[in-house]
């Protein structure tokens, strides 16, 4: 069956894909972003599929913007099927040295891509527990693997994103009981301004495999990290 699918951080690379692409395959989707009247691909899919996209301003961290945002969205869609916590931040450069690296990369990081999450789960768990199959993909990153860590860049990203994997972990725990399934997932390396033109694969293609992991998660996956075709992550946390 379709589902009503919440994304973060729609307004380019992996997020404005995978709003394309789950909207072909007959989702609506609620796409966010802090600024998505700045986003052309957004206005381009709300003209191809106006009955299934609803795009909402939110800026995950801001307590006001994801109060505000959930107000609007809760008036059309009381009960959302999924939650994709896609919206992050790369702050550094990635090959900063331990003892140079400006702290603040580390605190813009973790209030993006740790803080904001959970501004985000915590805003609309309620909703997702009303759904009949309640799902929570966190995308997180193979540079969040600790097992896998053997170079020293990316400090920020990298850390945030392990903390991301346990928030997963904890807050997957706790949710188990009530059936909502919530995942970690790696999108793959992927060409968007993140990424870098080097990247292995693009948007299209990490959005089509993630797509179809969303559609056969159940509890059964819950606190996995996953790889973006639903297989686990090696070696994995």
């Amino acid at each position: 069956m379709p589902d009503t699918i919440l994304i973060t951080g729609t307004n380019r690379g992996i997020g404005l894909a995978l709003t394309g692409e789950l909207l072909s395959k007959g989702h609506t989707v609620i796409a966010t972003a802090r600024n998505p009247a700045s986003s052309k691909g957004l206005q381009e899919l709300e003209v191809k599929y106006p009955e299934h996209l609803s795009v909402v301003k939110m800026d995950i961290s801001s307590d006001a913007s994801v109060k505000s945002a959930v107000a609007e969205i809760v008036a059309k869609f009381p009960a959302p099927d999924v939650l994709v916590n896609n919206a992050a931040v790369f702050p550094e450069e990635g090959d900063e040295r331990f003892m140079e690296i400006d702290l603040a990369h580390f605190r813009t990081a973790f209030e993006t891509n740790v803080i904001g999450v959970v501004r985000v789960m915590r805003a609309f768990l309620p909703l997702l527990a009303k759904s009949r199959n309640p799902r929570i993909v966190n995308i997180s990153s193979g540079a969040g693997s600790v097992s896998d860590k053997d170079d020293s860049g990316y400090f920020a990203y990298s850390t945030s994103k392990a903390a991301l994997n346990m928030v997963t972990r904890a807050a997957a725990a706790e949710y188990k009981p009530d059936g909502i399934t919530i995942v970690a997932l790696s999108p793959g390396w992927v060409k968007t301004d993140m990424g870098g033109p080097n990247a292995l694969i693009t948007p299209e293609e990490s959005a089509a495999s993630i797509a179809r992991t969303i559609a056969g998660l159940t509890i059964k996956h819950t606190s996995h990290f996953l790889d973006r075709d639903g297989t686990e992550m090696k070696p994995g946390w």
